[in-house]
């Protein structure tokens, strides 16, 4: 064989070593370098080269002949790479804690959850490529459409990862449990790490995810995903307000003024401190150049402008939340909605029973699917708080959803009982 795999394969059995020493001294795979030497693969990026080069003890010309071979093969076969890991973000912001939580993970499963717009896939992302060593097998990034009408399918999404590894489609199994079979059998005999994004329920994972190995699989989900075992977890919150206003301040020059300190801050408060919202809020506002902050801060200000205004193009705060709000079931929804009723930050779960006229026990399953869709937040044992920009969605719900009568009669039925309960 000639080309690349023919003189990676001369040089090995030159050094007298069989596959497998050669992956112990490399720290790429056996798979990966069978595939290589097989030319079932691309020519390897150039610091899994360098790792061969070294573990192989090659001449310097003999390391110049085996990269002019790689290059020459990556020339030929240049075409879209499958299941590329999108560009992270160049103003990425915050996070240390949760990066350091990830970056210790290796050979693990880590899955980052959290509500809608909080930044999990910015994160994962931002992780993989500032601080994840040890993957010479390279990266792989699938979308699992968790929120979508009809999310991927495991065996569809097996797959699109095995394609990406350049298995041979002759090799792929038709059947899909067999097909998730071998993308676990994959992913343990290489070191890869695997982003699976938008992730829908465990029922979807577990057929993809590989037993103790070299790969790390990193997931995110608006779920908590407590059916999984053995992974750990890593809830993301809002950012800080330092934080907040920090991300304004790179997405718009207006906002790096620092006689408007004030009102910057102000600008992230209004947002939520939400990631989504603060990129959404600082695009308008680096895009409106005759804008002050004073202008976006007045049209944030009306509560009811304000979802409108934290919209941009095809991207927008509510839109992200509806994608939660159409999972939930019919007695979530009228629950959601209703909550908009309750007056101050956070409430018992006692009043969701007066609010939707069911037992308190339903009233609390109903609690649990909210906060499982990231759609409210749990405040110690029994109290539960809306983020402000969700308050604001359950709001604008609530007046689409239910005629005026149904909500007045809520809202009177709501009032008697709190002042019972003030009696």
């Amino acid at each position: 064989m000639t080309g690349f795999g023919g003189r990676l394969r001369s040089l090995r059995r030159g050094a007298g070593l069989t596959m497998e020493q050669l992956a112990e001294a490399s720290g790429v795979s056996v798979r990966a370098i069978s595939d290589m030497e097989r030319g079932h693969s691309r020519a390897p990026q150039p610091r899994t080269l360098a790792a061969l080069a070294s573990a192989l003890g090659v001449t310097e010309k003999e390391h110049d002949l085996l990269a002019g071979s790689a290059r020459a093969q990556r020339m030929k076969t240049v075409r879209p790479r499958l299941c590329e890991p999108p560009r992270p973000v160049d103003d990425f912001i915050g996070r240390v804690a949760e990066i350091g939580k990830i970056s210790r993970s290796a050979d693990r499963i880590v899955v980052v959850h959290g509500q809608p717009g909080v930044g999990k896939t910015a994160l994962v992302v931002h992780a993989a490529k500032a601080g994840m060593p040890g993957h010479p097998d390279g990266s792989l990034y699938l979308d699992l459409r968790g929120v979508d009408p009809e999310p991927l399918e495991p065996g569809e999404a097996a797959r699109q990862l095995l394609r990406a590894l350049e298995i041979s489609p002759r090799r792929i199994a038709d059947d899909p449990d067999e097909r998730c079979s071998q993308i676990r059998a994959e992913l343990g005999g290489r070191r890869c790490l695997l982003i699976l994004d938008n992730a829908a329920d465990e029922a979807q994972l577990r057929p993809l995810l590989p037993g103790p190995g070299g790969s790390t699989v990193l997931i995110t989900s608006r779920r908590m995903l407590g059916g999984l075992e053995g992974v750990l977890r890593i809830g993301l919150d809002p950012l800080a307000p330092d934080e907040s206003a920090g991300l304004l301040r790179s997405i718009a020059g207006q906002a790096g003024d620092p006689s408007v300190a004030g009102q910057v801050g102000e600008v992230a408060r209004l947002c939520g401190h939400l990631p989504l919202a603060l990129r959404i809020a600082g695009t308008r506002l680096a895009t409106r150049t005759a804008w002050t902050v004073g202008n976006l801060l007045d049209r944030l200000a009306d509560t009811d402008r304000r979802l409108a205004v934290l919209s941009t193009g095809d991207t927008g705060v509510a839109a992200a939340f509806a994608l939660s709000h159409a999972q939930l079931s019919g007695e979530g929804r009228a629950l959601f909605r209703r909550l908009a009723h309750v007056p101050g930050p956070d409430f018992a779960a006692p009043i969701v029973a007066v609010l939707t006229g069911s037992d308190p026990h339903d009233a609390e399953d109903r609690l649990d699917e909210l906060v499982e869709l990231g759609l409210l937040q749990a405040e110690g044992a029994d109290r539960y708080r809306f983020h402000d920009l969700i308050r604001l969605f359950a709001a604008e719900r609530l007046r689409v959803e239910e005629p005026e009568g149904a909500r007045v009669a809520t809202r009177q039925r709501m009032n008697r009982w709190l002042l019972d309960q003030a009696a």
